[in-house]
């Protein structure tokens, strides 16, 4: 069989590997003039490169070190020491230990041991979701962790992250996120990050699909997809029209026997020609929010903190995370280069999401001069800002049935994206996953190709 796969992030390229070992041609679409999605590189200079978007893995991520291990590149991933820290009350307050919990002097002290035997009964309990899948975050943090755990911790978080919606975030976003922070039990928490960048796992998959006689197309979005499964790719800069496929020129359209779409939800319904899905199905697609994440990237010459990742408590500050990449990796894998990426999520239409990179560090400023008051302008040396418009569904009570199946009622059509990541979140680690499931759920409509 002939397949289109749409979209050339972690996801698609592991599920054209998957159709193409299946024994049929594979061709992969990519909008973005780069493999990997919401984890391509970018190419800092002096023969590096690095992520638009931070990333790391945790030990819990088996399913994408089980295809570093498939590929022949086992070596790839260092598992390295992290260090995180919270800020609040103006002061960076190391976060890692339970004995770093119980010097955080904005909780009480009886605060503090109350929200520790809360968070630890998480992570060691059985993990089931359903119960977290019922009640917001809020209620439930107030409730076991008390009104001063969310006042002090959880609530700038939460609002930092989701904004006006916070309050509507299920208990399941963040039971997830503490069980996944255990890791291997291990005394000192660990983070993995592949030694060249995440590029070479994506060439990895790419030879392969090609090998199979597939092609991988970049800078090659689709424009339209038919019920018969007519592709109509769009011209190459596509991407400079943004993200809507509506605003694409078009090339020649290309005939399919199915396809197995990676795109963004609001994507996806915009590629389809009507009629090609039902209304209720689309209606499912609507019924999920992102925000957009929105990451300023600087080299800097100096270190900005000790901390690798530092969560903002401070409702004051224009942003919700730094996360100091050389921290984690060490100056030396960069030629002595320092890097920091400042981190923030938004809702559509957001004043911040329009400003040029140099205009947003001086709206960050005041922020990053609270925290550290020697920063200076004269400190970067580069500047890049990048936009995601669907990097966060919203995790709201009851979930779980709001989500799209990947089977599509149009036989032969599978949708896989990260709103059908759940309970676990986004990542690189799930998107590998995603990729494997979604290649299984097209399968099992299509008919067996040579081995």
């Amino acid at each position: 069989m002939k397949i289109a796969v749409l979209g050339a992030g972690v996801a698609g390229l592991v599920a054209g590997l998957r159709l193409t070992q299946a024994g049929h041609t594979v061709d992969v679409y990519e909008r973005w003039p780069g493999l990997g999605g919401q984890a391509a590189t970018i190419d800092i200079g002096g023969g590096h490169l690095l992520e638009r978007y931070y990333h790391h893995l945790f030990s819990t991520d088996r399913h994408i070190a089980g295809l570093y291990d498939e590929l022949g590149m086992p070596d790839e991933l260092e598992w390295l020491s992290s260090s995180v820290a919270y800020f609040a009350d103006g002061k960076q307050w190391p976060f890692v230990t339970p004995m770093d919990l119980l010097r955080f002097k904005p909780l009480p002290p009886l605060a503090r041991i109350r929200l520790g035997m809360a968070v630890l009964a998480i992570q060691r309990g059985p993990g089931a979701p359903g119960p977290f899948e019922r009640v917001t975050a809020r209620k439930w943090i107030e409730r076991y962790m008390g009104k001063d755990a969310y006042r002090a911790l959880w609530g700038p978080l939460l609002r930092g992250k989701f904004g006006e919606r916070a309050d509507d975030v299920a208990m399941v976003w963040l039971q997830n996120k503490l069980r996944l922070r255990r890791g291997d039990d291990a005394a000192e928490e660990k983070l993995g990050y592949p030694k060249r960048s995440w590029e070479p796992l994506f060439h990895a998959l790419r030879d392969k699909i090609e090998a199979g006689g597939g092609n991988v197309f970049i800078d090659r979005p689709i424009a339209k997809l038919s019920a018969d499964f007519t592709v109509t790719p769009g011209a190459p800069n596509s991407f400079r029209k943004g993200h809507d496929p509506r605003a694409f020129e078009t090339l020649e359209p290309v005939q399919y026997d199915a396809v197995l779409a990676t795109l963004p939800s609001d994507v996806f319904e915009h590629v389809l020609e009507p009629g090609v899905l039902p209304e209720a199905y689309l209606a499912k697609l609507r019924g999920i929010e992102y925000f957009t994440a929105l990451c300023l990237l600087l080299e800097i010459d100096q270190q900005f903190s000790p901390y690798y990742w530092t969560n903002i408590g401070d409702d004051a500050l224009p942003f919700v995370g730094l996360i100091e990449h050389t921290n984690l990796m060490g100056v030396a894998r960069y030629d002595g280069r320092r890097f920091l990426y400042v981190a923030n999520y938004l809702p559509a239409g957001h004043e911040l999401l329009d400003l040029s990179p140099e205009d947003l560090l001086a709206r960050y400023t005041p922020g990053l001069n609270a925290i550290n008051p020697r920063f200076d302008r004269s400190w970067v040396k580069q500047i890049w800002s990048h936009r995601e418009p669907a990097a966060q569904p919203i995790v709201t009570v009851g979930y779980r049935d709001k989500i799209p199946a990947m089977k599509t009622p149009r036989r032969g059509l599978v949708l896989a994206n990260t709103t059908q990541i759940f309970p676990e979140d986004r990542g690189t680690n799930y998107a590998v996953r995603e990729g494997d499931e979604a290649a299984k759920a097209l399968l099992e409509w299509l008919p067996s190709g040579p081995k």
